[in-house]
């Protein structure tokens, strides 16, 4: 506060100082007294208060110079901090005190992946962006290899060290962390490790019991569909599902039978449909049960 008032006191307009001046010191006791507006400064120097509207620059000055009992007091908090006499010297470039040289920022970019290339991996994906200077202006394209370990799903980030925004002489560069999002697919979908796939089986098979073809995440493979099948019924394949990222184990597929029944038949068909429906079953089923004590209910 002694430090704004020596410079509002020099630089005041109606004292004969320079407007300019005046409202640069103004503007650096706001951002320097306003947490936010001082973590937009860290983060991006003058540049941040292009991303916030202009201020009264008297506004400040009243602050400073009212006659409110306490008035304005700037504690040094946390770790390394500079005061606020060399926070207002670094904000008008006067150099008593200049901070160390900054690490980059870290970056973050969005890869999207196929679900099969998330399912096996990528041993090499090629991002591309732009860098963007502390003032905001678009700088040289930059590119980097990332390998996608097999497994990953929305959401999971890769960090690259190193890789980020590049800091000031002197000083590393920051991280860059590559979001990841995966694509949906049309025929497997994803429940954590386990997928899910949907498997029409002709209602013959599921009744007298098959093996049918599935396709996995490692091919074609075969599949021991049981007799008496039920509609929906979820078959299991071991150790065919997701990988894990850390490589400990995969997930399992889970097949869901769908029965199907043909719209057309032919004459021969019919008629072993027909002596099928007349034969007496060996024993009812619940349901069969169910339906006839309704039926006595009702008669």
């Amino acid at each position: 506060k002694k430090a704004y008032r020596k410079l509002a006191k020099e630089h005041h307009p109606d004292a004969g100082g320079d407007a300019a001046k005046f409202q640069e010191a103004s503007e650096a006791y706001e951002v320097l007294s306003d947490t936010e507006k001082r973590q937009g400064y860290d983060a991006y120097g003058h540049a941040a208060q292009d991303l916030g509207g202009g201020g009264d620059p008297f506004e400040a000055f009243r602050q400073a110079f009212g006659g409110q009992a306490g008035g304005f007091h700037f504690h040094q908090q946390g770790g390394g901090q500079e005061p606020f006499e060399d926070l207002l010297n670094e904000f008008f470039g006067g150099g008593q005190r200049r901070r160390g040289p900054r690490r980059g920022a870290d970056l973050q970019l969005t890869l999207r992946l196929s679900f099969m290339e998330a399912a096996r991996g990528v041993q090499e994906k090629t991002l591309e962006w732009h860098e963007v200077a502390r003032d905001g202006r678009r700088g040289d394209r930059k590119s980097v290899d990332v390998r996608v370990p097999a497994g990953v799903d929305s959401g999971m980030q890769i960090r690259l060290s190193g890789k980020g925004g590049q800091g000031d002489p002197g000083a590393p560069s920051g991280d860059l962390f590559v979001q990841i999002e995966v694509e949906p697919d049309s025929y497997f979908e994803r429940d954590g490790p386990d997928i899910h796939v949907a498997l029409e089986v002709p209602f013959a098979d599921a009744a007298l019991g098959a093996t049918v073809d599935v396709l996995t995440l490692d091919g074609i493979v075969q599949l021991k569909v049981p007799p008496g099948c039920q509609p929906l019924s979820k078959l299991r394949l071991r150790g065919k599902g997701l990988p894990s990222v850390d490589r400990r184990g995969r997930g399992n597929q889970i097949v869901t039978v769908h029965v199907t029944v043909p719209e057309v038949l032919s004459p021969r068909q019919k008629e072993l449909l027909e002596e099928f429906r007349n034969e007496e079953p060996a024993e009812e089923s619940p349901a069969q049960r169910a339906l006839k004590r309704l039926r006595g209910f009702f008669s």
